[in-house]
Parts: C-alpha cells; sequence; structure tokens
C-alpha cells in the first residue's frame, strides 16, 4: 500500500477520534446502555463491552503497528470483520476470564496486590494468545518472519493495554456505582429510623394527652368530694407521666417497668371506682427483663375498664399476666367486661398498639381477641429481645 497522503492521514485521525468518543461514551455509561432492553445482565455487559473495545481498539488501530499493512491486504471490509472478530474473542475470552477471577470468593482472599496482578497476568497471557492467532491470520503468508513478530509483539502490548483500561475502568465505575447504592440505602434506612422515631414520638404525644384529659377530669371530680384521694391520684398520675417524659428516646421499655406503669394506671382508676374495680397482676419472674414499646399495656387496660366497668355500670375485674413460652413473650389483659364483637373495629388505644408493635416489631407479633373461655386480649411477641444499655 503506498504512504497515505496528508489528506488521508487527516480523514484517518478524525475517524479515529470520533470512534474513541463513541468508545469513552459507552464506558462512561456502561452501567446503565441497554438495561432496559436487554434483561440478561451477562449478555448485556458482554454487548457493551465489546462495543467499547471495538470503537477504542479501531481508535488507536493506526498505532498499533501494521495497520497499513493489514488494509493494504484485507482491504477495509476485511480489517473491519477481523477487528470485530477480535474484540468479541477479548470480550468471551479475556474479559470474561478477568471478571470470574475478580468475583470468585477463593480468589478474594489473596491480598490485594497479589489479586491485581493475578488478573494482569491473565489480561497479558489471554491477550497474546488471541492477538499472535490474529496476526498470524493477516501474515502468515508473509515470508518476512521479523515483520510478523514485530506487529505481534507491538499489537499483543497495545491490546493488553487497552483491555487492561477498559477492565479497569469497567471495575471503577461498578465500584463507584456500588458505593453511591451503599450511601442511598444508608440514607433511605437513617430516612426510615427518622420516620419510625417521628411516628412512635407522635404516638406518645397523642396517647398522654388523652389519658391525661380523663385523669384530670377524675381528680377533678374527687377534689369536691375526697380531698385526701385526689392527691393520691395527684401523686399517682404525677409517676405516671414521670415514666412517659423520662424516657430517654428509648422507645422500648421492660416487662417489670410497663407492668408497673400500667399498675399506677390501675391503682388511680381503682381510687375513682373503688370496690368497683378490682385488679390482679401476675408476672412470671422470667419475663421481667424482656423489651416491649412503650405503653403498650395501658391502652387496653383502659379499654378493659371503660368498656367494663364505665359501660356496664357493675363491678370489673381485670387481669394482667406475661409469661414465656418456648420463643415467644406472650402478655394476656383480661377482664369480666361485655365479649369482643365478631367485627371488631379497633379504637384508637388499639391500633396505637397496633402501630407501635408494626414499627418496633415488624412481622414479629400476634394479636388475638378472644373471648373463650374467658375474655382478653393476648399479645405474642416472637422476637425476645431482653433489656441492655443503649437499646
Amino acid at each position: 500500500m503506498n504512504e497515505p497522503t496528508p489528506l488521508q492521514y487527516i480523514i484517518i485521525v478524525f475517524c479515529c477520534l470520533c470512534l474513541a468518543v463513541i468508545g469513552l461514551f459507552f464506558l462512561a455509561n456502561f452501567g446503565r446502555m441497554f438495561k432496559g432492553r436487554i434483561k440478561n445482565e451477562w449478555l448485556r455487559q458482554n454487548l457493551v463491552v465489546w462495543l467499547i473495545i471495538f470503537f477504542l481498539a479501531n481508535s488507536l488501530s493506526p498505532i498499533s503497528g501494521g495497520f497499513f499493512y493489514a488494509i493494504a491486504k484485507l482491504k477495509w471490509g476485511g480489517f473491519i470483520a477481523l477487528q470485530a472478530f477480535g474484540c468479541l474473542l477479548y470480550t468471551l475470552i479475556t474479559y470474561n476470564i478477568c471478571r470470574w477471577l475478580a468475583n470468585h470468593k477463593g480468589l478474594k482472599k489473596l491480598s490485594f496486590a497479589a489479586h491485581k496482578l493475578l488478573i494482569l497476568a491473565a489480561i497479558v497471557i489471554s491477550s497474546m494468545i488471541i492477538q499472535v492467532g490474529l496476526i498470524y491470520m493477516v501474515y502468515w503468508d508473509d515470508k518476512n518472519l521479523d515483520t510478523f513478530l514485530k506487529y505481534s509483539g507491538i499489537s499483543t502490548i497495545y491490546t493488553g493495554a487497552a483491555i487492561g483500561l477498559v477492565y479497569a475502568v469497567v471495575n471503577y465505575l461498578n465500584l463507584q456505582q456500588k458505593i453511591k447504592f451503599d450511601e442511598k440505602e444508608f440514607e433511605l434506612v437513617r430516612l426510615r429510623e427518622l420516620k419510625a422515631k417521628a411516628e412512635l414520638d407522635a404516638l406518645h404525644s397523642k396517647v398522654n394527652p388523652h389519658f391525661l384529659y380523663n385523669a384530670l377530669n377524675s381528680i377533678a371530680d374527687l377534689s369536691i368530694t375526697d380531698g385526701k384521694k385526689a392527691r393520691q391520684m395527684t401523686v399517682a398520675l404525677a409517676d405516671l407521666f414521670r415514666y412517659s417524659i423520662n424516657y430517654s428516646q428509648n422507645n422500648y421499655s421492660t416487662v417489670r417497668d410497663e407492668v408497673s406503669m400500667t399498675d399506677v394506671y390501675l391503682q388511680i382508676e381503682k381510687i375513682r371506682f373503688e370496690d368497683k374495680l378490682n385488679y390482679h397482676v401476675k408476672v412470671a419472674a422470667d419475663t421481667n427483663h424482656y423489651l416491649v414499646p412503650r405503653f403498650i399495656l395501658q391502652p387496653l387496660v383502659e379499654n378493659a375498664v371503660k368498656h367494663g366497668l364505665k359501660v356496664t355500670g357493675q363491678m370489673s375485674e381485670i387481669f394482667l399476666e406475661t409469661m414465656i413460652d418456648g420463643d415467644k413473650l406472650i402478655i394476656n389483659i383480661a377482664d369480666n367486661g361485655p365479649l369482643f364483637p365478631g367485627e371488631l373495629n379497633p379504637g384508637y388505644g388499639v391500633k396505637s398498639v397496633y402501630d407501635k408493635l408494626d414499627l418496633l416489631f415488624p412481622g414479629n407479633y400476634e394479636i388475638h381477641f378472644i373471648n373463650q373461655p374467658r375474655k382478653q386480649v393476648s399479645i405474642h411477641i416472637h422476637k425476645l429481645m431482653k433489656n441492655e444499655p443503649g437499646v
């Protein structure tokens, strides 16, 4: 082939620059190319890598050695077909070998330097084998062995460096994508925690004023008829709200503390209704240190008082007990009031209990409303958590 004219050089350089821009575009968008169109991840990645290698390899072909000789011998159609076939071999063999070495769990135990050197060696060796075979296809009938060896060596070095660059950039982009994904996941987890905390704080702020309103009405009534009892209720109410406001950002409480708080509530109601209300608390010693959501019992006990004593006007008996059954914590709140209807429509108190359990024990609890052999609400918590500092 005659030496190209300056105009031909300019055209070739311009075409190479265009090919390089296309190849770099594919490289920069490696993770997004054809993502919605090709579902098979292996096929999609290999197609994008083939395109990257094809465009970058052709953009640098004039400096790789033997370019004009290959054009003269194979013509443009044969040369492009050879390049496409060679890039396919590099993709299927070199890239996938490197991908396998990079993701192999056993090889990841090697030191960072040893792991990367192994991958680099695989790139060089596989590239050399492929390139020697391709060069032989072009120069097999060339009597000048020196030319064959020279072009084989230059092309192998160039191709190995190009494949290594593509591999390095692709891995860097994957790493950056993983880092961004992890950062987004971390941010989502943090936002979910903040949302859960806000929802729990909202539940606390709604439950407490609701109970405060009822308790203050009771104190107001008693202050007219019995100042001593009104004072006792006020002290008990202070203890109850001390528990409420001193939770130190902790949404959990031990069974012991939660039962003690509920007992204070029942003391307040006992002072108010005297002999019309009796209650019994039975807490298994091995349940005391397990964690439950704060204010999970008081709304249910309040419902028992409201629907038992206040609705019927007759004496109410309330039973509160806790126990461990295998790998679950059971809390029962029973009363002798009217039975639960067939279709229960939970009010705010019961709904707040569901909401707290959904937030703190998602998928690890059950609530049963039972009428036989006795009427009771039974909470089963399947995730046993013992009290630990900072929980």
